[in-house]
């Protein structure tokens, strides 16, 4: 699993065997059942921080509202990654729970190890601008669905989408729902325009 990390990273710069030392002394691969909560928001600070990478599966960042309906912020695919706080130099936690939502396969890295490596080594910096532009990428293709009012005219926009393709075709109806803020009756409805 680490090897796709790799992979994923030499996409955008090369690399050598330090980066590969690296990986192998600082990540670790976790293997997740479905339903599993990968990190929960907590107040103590009792948490270490960590960015996780997405090998293999679906995780999502999840909350609830205050009537009790789970909400979506992010579906996090293969080569996804989250980080449990809001960027590596804070150590205030996200507000969401990180879920699997498959079995799933993770590699865990420690966020004060990876901000220190990002300061001291270009390719490590290379890799977290990465990381954070994908992480954007799906914010802006969601915020421009949310802004769309009819909630069916956005299930259909997201059904259109070619970035939310690879999203739809491994979710559930629920989890679209949830994802955008609707129900599944207007999901069926708008599936029948479709």
């Amino acid at each position: 699993m680490k090897r796709q990390l790799l992979s994923y990273w030499a996409r955008y710069c090369p690399l050598d065997t330090s980066h590969r030392e690296w990986l192998h002394t600082f990540t670790r691969v976790i293997e997740l059942k479905r339903s599993t909560r990968l990190f929960e928001p907590d107040d103590d600070g009792r948490n270490q921080d960590y960015l996780y990478f997405i090998c293999d599966g679906l995780l999502a960042t999840v909350w609830w509202d205050l009537d009790g309906h789970r909400r979506i912020d992010r579906l996090l695919l293969p080569d996804d990654n989250v980080l449990t706080t809001r960027n590596l130099y804070t150590d205030k936690h996200v507000y969401y729970f990180v879920a699997a939502l498959r079995r799933s396969t993770v590699i865990r890295i420690p966020a004060d190890a990876l901000r220190t490596y990002k300061e001291s080594c270009r390719e490590a910096d290379t890799l977290v601008d990465v990381m954070e532009q994908k992480k954007l990428k799906q914010y802006r293709a969601k915020n421009r669905l949310m802004l769309i009012k009819d909630e069916r005219e956005r299930y259909i926009e997201f059904v259109r989408d070619d970035y939310m393709k690879p999203l739809r075709l491994v979710t559930s109806q629920q989890e679209q729902a949830d994802y955008l803020n609707i129900s599944r009756v207007t999901i069926t409805r708008a599936n029948r325009d479709i």
